[in-house]
């Protein structure tokens, strides 16, 4: 049996991946060890790669309940943009996406999650034929 990080991990990536196909994007995942989880390409534009990286979200009850994505990779580092341009967080089953600004911590409250971060909903909407 996986251990619990390990599984909420993986939960996480296939919301994201959920979450990017049902809004129309592309999705490849690297076979070898890159600091991304995921290479994707925007509806629209099949040339340009965007790495993402996918990181469970937290509320922080020590701060009045606010939002946090930690962004630090295995050691300690911060993600830079060559590692990848965006994250998504993931926050009780729901997907959000926001560029990386190479900081190690991304906060919101929850009243600006919308304002702050790109919600990605994981339902496939496309119409038929569109």
């Amino acid at each position: 049996m996986a251990h619990e990080t390990v599984d909420k991990g993986a939960h996480s990536e296939l919301l994201a991946q959920t979450a990017l196909i049902a809004n129309g994007y592309t999705i490849a995942k690297p076979v070898t060890p890159e600091p991304a989880d995921l290479w994707v390409t925007a509806p629209g534009d099949d040339s340009t790669l965007i790495k993402i990286q996918v990181k469970t979200a937290r509320r922080r009850l020590d701060r009045e309940g606010q939002v946090v994505v930690y962004a630090k990779k295995n050691n300690g580092s911060t993600y830079t943009l060559s590692d990848c341009g965006y994250l998504i967080g993931i926050l009780d089953n729901e997907v959000y996406m926001f560029p990386n600004r190479e900081i190690g911590e991304y906060w919101t409250t929850e009243d600006k999650l919308a304002e702050k971060w790109t919600h990605l909903p994981i339902n496939f909407s496309r119409e038929v034929g569109a």
